[in-house]
């Protein structure tokens, strides 16, 4: 199974934000990514970069098929749309994953609680250091 975990950090919510992301294949992990992001923003705007970010590395290992997983409730819930999205900015950012996940094969989303996302958690906040 391929599998990318997400997750984004805004340090003060709105302020500078950091992203973690972490594909794995068959339990193993192939890629960490942790990246500070040049602007300023919420944590949300954090959380679907790295989504996007997350699946953009998924796609260039040719992947088809994928669980995405990410312990941002709203981004899981609006991606899947189950939640409305209200703000201008997170409309875009949506529309921008929605696109993406299209590449794929197949996919599906998550929610999963913080500490089973804590390496894409702790790769979020490295970001900061």
């Amino acid at each position: 199974m391929k599998k990318i975990q997400f997750d984004g950090a805004a340090i003060p919510n709105p302020g500078e934000m950091g992203i973690g992301v972490v594909l794995i294949e068959d339990k193993d992990i192939l890629m960490e990514i942790t990246k500070k992001l040049p602007d300023k923003g919420t944590n949300n705007i954090a959380e679907y970069t790295a989504l996007l970010i997350g699946i953009s590395a998924a796609l260039e290992l040719g992947w088809k098929d994928v669980l995405i997983e990410g312990d941002s409730k709203l981004v899981i819930n609006q991606v899947k749309g189950a939640w409305k999205i209200n703000k201008t900015h997170l409309k875009r950012l949506h529309a921008q994953v929605v696109k993406e996940l299209s590449k794929f094969d197949s996919y599906a989303l998550n929610w999963i609680p913080r500490e089973k996302n804590f390496v894409a958690d702790k790769l979020a906040s490295n970001a900061f250091k």
